[in-house]
């Protein structure tokens, strides 16, 4: 799984608890690093953006994931749900998660998505 996220604390945080949780996690903390990150094999299982991001934002990062792998889920996150509402949709429909995130609704978001 892919995690970007500029608030070092908060992608610190998510990553430990998922990884015990038993995700495996990598870490960004911009978009144009994640989109460098997608530009390599192997391909993450699951991506989870911020949509405020440093140089890009998360929609282009989510896109630019979706250009390269058009099944990837994706997860996008923001404080600005009704900004991201306005961005053009992906197909498949990313899913959207408020912020401040409730790591349930993401686990449960993930178990439905991913493993389910």
């Amino acid at each position: 799984m892919l995690i970007v996220e500029d608030d070092a604390r908060t992608a610190r945080t998510l990553s430990q608890m998922l990884q015990e949780d038993g995700y495996d996690v990598e870490l960004s903390f911009d978009g144009a690093n994640a989109i460098a990150r997608l530009g390599r094999e192997p391909a993450p299982d699951v991506l989870v953006v911020d949509y405020r991001l440093p140089h890009v934002d998360g929609m282009v990062v989510a896109r630019y994931a979706r250009s390269r792998y058009p099944q990837l889920p994706v997860f996008v996150v923001s404080s600005y749900p009704e900004i991201v509402m306005q961005s053009p949709p992906l197909n498949p429909p990313a899913i959207l998660l408020t912020k401040p995130l409730i790591y349930r609704e993401l686990t449960d978001e993930l178990a439905r998505t991913v493993r389910g």
